[in-house]
């Protein structure tokens, strides 16, 4: 029997154990959805970095690429875009490249790079990633960006909404966080705009005047894109 196991954040996760395994990565609030709203308006490609000097130094070798990305949930100086999803715009990103240096969803990418595959998912793909999935034949692990070492409620319903529809396909040895996250998902997902607002990350957006982030973060199923990343790059799967 395969397994699909879910790591709460992306410290937790041993690299040794992503070999020749599928990784799929998540960060609701909002770097996951940032990449797919990207990609679904044109971006040509997305290169996630973790530290900021080296999305300057990505940027001063190609003065075309855009600089997007956050630091505490807030635009980092000097660069074009932040790290919500309705910033990127198809008259904005159409055909650009762009550099993505987020506090956890870029670290997550990284800490994936170990596996055969890597997907980029969150509530709005999470049917389309399993269907895919499910044709793999290979072991999956679902890494949750969480923030800052602790685990996120949005990231969790997220991976719980994804083996919920696994789960339709074939029969998986899930570890015991990806029972929590399915048991959470089947719990919320009738509600999971006003769930998530309630959560840290929500709160912390509402704080900051950005609430009208988190409804296209909460959206199920609006789309069957799925990008992948590979060579350091995302692109539309």
């Amino acid at each position: 029997m395969k397994t699909l196991q879910v790591f709460p954040t992306w410290q937790s996760v041993v690299p040794g154990e992503l070999h020749n395994k599928i990784a799929v990565v998540i960060d609701v609030l909002r770097a996951t959805n940032t990449i797919i709203t990207s990609l679904k308006n044109g971006a040509r490609e997305i290169i996630p970095v973790s530290e900021i000097e080296t999305a300057w130094e990505l940027k001063n070798n190609n003065p075309s690429y855009l600089l997007g990305g956050e630091r505490n949930s807030q635009k980092i100086s000097g660069f074009d875009l932040g790290n919500s999803p309705l910033e990127y715009t198809r008259q904005i990103v159409n055909e650009k490249t762009i550099i993505l240096a987020t506090s956890n969803g870029s670290k997550a990418l990284k800490t994936a790079e170990p596996a055969k595959d890597i997907f980029i998912a969150s509530l709005a793909n999470s049917k389309a990633v399993a269907h895919l999935l499910a044709t793999t034949g290979l072991d999956i692990t679902i890494i949750c960006a969480g923030t800052l070492g602790s685990p996120s409620l949005e990231d969790t319903l997220a991976a719980g909404s994804i083996i919920s529809e696994m789960k339709t396909f074939e029969q998986y040895q899930l570890n015991d966080y990806a029972y929590i996250a399915l048991g959470s998902f089947t719990s919320y997902k009738w509600d999971i705009f006003n769930v998530i607002l309630q959560s840290r990350n929500g709160r912390r957006l509402e704080e900051l005047g950005m609430v009208s982030d988190i409804k296209p973060c909460s959206l199920l199923n609006n789309t069957d894109l799925v990008p992948l990343y590979k060579h350091s790059k995302i692109t539309a799967n």
